[in-house]
């Protein structure tokens, strides 16, 4: 009953009385009040005025199965979903899931993470109803040679989403969302795969939204949504505009079977692009200038006049200050 008292204040910009809402779904004002009560419980900013009634603040940011439900607008991805209050990581929430059971493009939502991963190994930080964090499940059919342009490609769609919503993000290869110098999105894709087949890949997503301060050891590389505009976003608009561009470039990606349609596009948001750079990777550190991508997803790295090609590693590119970020 809360949800369908909550679907009207949704739907009224005014204040409703107690007495419309109740005669609206044949409940008393007593019902009324106690559902109000435990709509605010649960983190939903309700004003409440005598002889007015109730009204919803538009400011509420609530992440819920409800919220999820109705703020996907996608086809897809995210038709299923789970959501968890806390878990270590959405990314090991998926793997623990029996994968017979789990569809193409199920979705796993935290609100909380304490042991959220990043690249090569080390943590990612998320911050209590400030940030977001889920992953993916992907059962595709190509080889488990296309994974690197799958993560190329989903850096990509994040990067593509926050432009729409008029933020000046850009790429570092091969999937970190870099915003005035410093990274504001997680990205770890893992698979399942045996030699000519996938099993299952999982890509898992974690966003700085609303996060105002970072400790000493992150705030000189970590930034946020908030950071960078002075904005407060709502995460459940956030996580539907990011698998909205998602689920679009997947699909034709999935559908031409090749990273070379989005090349030129990918390479435009590429800040290392004819940049010096310094990559750590299997063939050790190399120093040179990032001429470009692959058809295969590679960083194409000109060093002592060769082209040396990387399939993944981490890539700092150097300031005017001879600083790598």
């Amino acid at each position: 009953m809360k949800y369908k008292i909550l679907e009207l204040l949704k739907q009224n910009t005014a204040y409703i009385s107690g007495e419309e809402i109740g005669k609206t779904l044949n409940i008393t004002r007593s019902a009324v009040w106690k559902n109000i009560s435990k709509l605010k419980e649960i983190g939903y900013n309700i004003d409440s005025v005598t002889n007015k009634g109730y009204m919803l603040n538009s400011s509420s940011d609530i992440l819920n199965e409800y919220e999820i439900k109705c703020a996907l607008k996608t086809k897809n991805i995210g038709k299923d979903f789970q959501f968890l209050k806390e878990t270590d990581s959405t990314n090991e929430e998926a793997k623990r899931l029996s994968q017979s059971q789990t569809k193409n493009g199920f979705l796993i939502v935290a609100e909380n993470q304490t042991k959220g991963k990043g690249r090569l190994g080390n943590s990612w930080s998320h911050s209590y109803k400030a940030n977001l964090s889920f992953s993916i499940v992907l059962k595709p059919n190509f080889l488990p040679n296309d994974i690197t342009s799958l993560t190329l490609i989903t850096g990509m769609a994040i990067c593509k989403a926050f432009r729409k919503l008029g933020i000046s993000a850009f790429l570092k290869w091969p999937n970190d969302i870099i915003i005035n110098g410093k990274k504001a999105v997680g990205i770890l894709t893992e698979i399942s795969c045996e030699i000519e087949r996938i099993n299952y890949v999982i890509v898992g997503i974690g966003i700085n939204i609303n996060e105002k301060n970072f400790s000493e050891e992150l705030k000189e590389k970590a930034t946020s949504l908030f950071i960078e505009t002075g904005k407060e976003f709502k995460r459940i608009d956030i996580l539907n505009s990011v698998l909205l561009e998602f689920e679009e470039i997947y699909g034709s990606f999935t559908e031409h079977g090749s990273f070379e349609p989005f090349l030129k596009e990918y390479e435009s948001l590429c800040l290392n692009i004819g940049k010096k750079i310094k990559a750590i990777s299997k063939q050790g550190t190399i120093y040179g200038t990032a001429s470009g991508v692959s058809d295969k997803g590679e960083l194409i790295i000109k060093s002592d006049d060769n082209n040396i090609s990387i399939v993944s590693g981490e890539v700092s590119v150097r300031l005017q200050d001879g600083r790598y970020i």
